[in-house]
């Protein structure tokens, strides 16, 4: 018997009789195979303890979610009811009662410091019986959460956003069912249920849990981010003034050089800081131009737009000759349906360009209604085109301030973009953007409201977090730029989930220098 056969022997032993332990009636197995003592302790070892977060969720005979996180000390760190939890389709779950235990591991030298086990038998253990398993009124169920069934699609949500989000190969969980109602059915060869609402709808809460300590943790790193930003500055204030408090002990002279050299460091150390600002803001500029070259992509699939021209060109010219004054009655609106459609495919080209430009890199006196102007009128096509009205009641004056062009039209692109894909949502015939500003106490105000769906399907805190979106394939990063621009401004942004126009409506105020 070859060492393989007697690891995958362990493993089906171990998943029979529950790795998670817990039952006072189950059984035990020991093994007992001096030629390989390695596997031994394979069977014999549990590390859930090691375990940086343990969620705990649960769905109850009524299809009402609620869950819970602690951390390896046993702390509550985050706690939700059902409405927390569950998507916008689901008001209640519609499968039997279950329990979801969900461990995550931070294989990393720095956690396992502090951890009874080393790094490497956790890989080791993980790699074994890590994923999701399944236990049916006390019975594994196969194959969930064998090697290579990511039936939660662990790995693949990893890969769309891997910040704060576990694999299988850092992770282990259970479902333990209780179907006193034979909700569910297994197949005939006992792998696995039959994939009806029931199942559906079970899965649906074990990736919404999963879902929701994502966004969790991930809201909590924002916040470290940014308490990191805010701190930085006082931090750096603080040691040059320690540094300057304690040359005052030394001879004059020393003094001198001292402070001609720390002049010469701070200069160098501006000038890295600035560049690496620009930096920032081009990964910003390139997330945005990303956001609308996928728009462009929706909107013009595999065609060039080129060809498409020159071919309903070449079309129109046939048909003028052929048909004569028929072409006005039969086919000239089709005709300039088409190329008020390649128009607005058009703009979204231009624009990705536009935001790439490095001259918006650099700090200069931004004229922020004449930004807004020009935005307005290269979107002005694509937006006819889609039946888009935009409605423009602007403050009178010129509010400026200094700072970078792109960060502005990013801000701009942004919400312009989040308001036509709302409308995707709409069946609205009489489709509104209205964008209104305000000039008040130094700060210009400005407000972009539609009169589309508003925010749903979303917790109105999630639209701010990267990732976080409910249209199929989009980003999830608009909003997220949004903010993070008008903070590097030192302005702040909010929305409302639905307007006086029945849509969501995005503030940003920002400081200026005049008006």
């Amino acid at each position: 018997i070859s060492r393989s056969e007697v690891q995958r022997l362990a493993r089906e032993l171990i998943l029979l009789s529950d790795p998670f332990g817990g039952n006072p009636q189950g059984f035990n197995p020991e093994l007992r195979t001096p030629e390989f003592k390695e596997l031994e302790s394979l069977v014999r070892e549990r590390y859930f303890d090691d375990a940086e977060l343990h969620l705990s969720a649960e769905v109850n005979a009524g299809g009402e979610a609620s869950a819970r996180v602690l951390d390896w000390k046993g702390k509550l760190l985050y706690e939700a009811k059902h409405s927390k939890i569950a998507s916008g389709k689901h008001k209640t779950y519609r499968c039997p009662s279950a329990k979801l235990d969900f461990w995550v591991f931070i294989l990393n030298k720095e956690t396992f410091e502090l951890r009874k086990s080393s790094m490497t038998e956790v890989r080791r253990w993980l790699r074994d019986f890590g994923g999701v398993h399944i236990y049916c009124d006390g019975v594994r169920v196969n194959p969930y959460g064998d090697p290579g069934d990511d039936w939660l699609g662990l790995n693949l949500q990893r890969v769309r956003s891997p910040e704060e989000r576990p694999g299988t190969n850092t992770s282990i969980g259970r479902i333990v069912i209780q179907d006193l109602n034979d909700q569910l059915t297994q197949k005939t060869d006992r792998s696995g249920f039959i994939e009806g609402a029931a199942f559906r709808d079970l899965r649906s809460f074990a990736r919404d849990s999963l879902n929701w300590m994502a966004k969790c943790r991930l809201a909590d790193a924002e916040l470290r981010r940014k308490s990191a930003r805010l701190a930085a500055p006082k931090d750096s204030l603080k040691a040059k003034r320690k540094f300057y408090s304690q040359l005052e002990s030394h001879p004059k002279e020393f003094r001198d050089i001292v402070h001609k050299s720390f002049a010469d460091y701070a200069s160098e150390r501006d000038r890295e800081i600035n560049v690496l600002k620009k930096e920032v803001q081009l990964y910003r500029t390139l997330s945005t131009a990303g956001i609308i070259a996928a728009t462009f992509a929706h909107e013009s699939g595999a065609n060039p737009i080129k060809i498409i021209w020159q071919s309903i060109t070449a079309i129109e010219r046939r048909i003028r000759k052929h048909f004569g004054k028929q072409y006005v009655d039969s086919f000239k609106k089709p005709v300039e349906g088409i190329k008020r459609a390649l128009n607005s495919l058009a703009v979204l080209g231009s624009v990705t360009l536009g935001l790439l430009d490095h001259e918006k890199r650099r700090n200069a006196r931004l004229e922020l209604h004449d930004i807004l102007h020009d935005v307005l009128d290269s979107f002005d096509p694509f937006l006819r085109g889609r039946d888009i009205r935009v409605v423009k009641s602007l403050d009178k004056g010129a509010p400026f301030l200094r700072g970078q062009q792109a960060a502005v039209e990013s801000i701009l692109t942004n919400l312009i973009n989040n308001s036509v894909v709302a409308f995707e949502e709409s069946e609205s015939s009489d489709r509104k953007i209205e964008i209104t500003t305000e000039i008040t106490n130094g700060s210009w105000r400005l407000s972009v409201s539609d009169n589309g769906p508003g925010i749903v399907g979303i917790q109105k805190s999630d639209i701010w977090l990267p990732g976080q979106t409910t249209r199929k394939n989009g980003t999830g990063l608009g909003l997220t730029i949004v903010r993070d621009a008008v903070t590097d401004l030192g302005g702040s942004v909010e929305a409302i989930a639905k307007g006086p126009l029945g849509g969501a409506v995005i503030t940003i105020r920002v400081p200026i220098l005049g008006s």
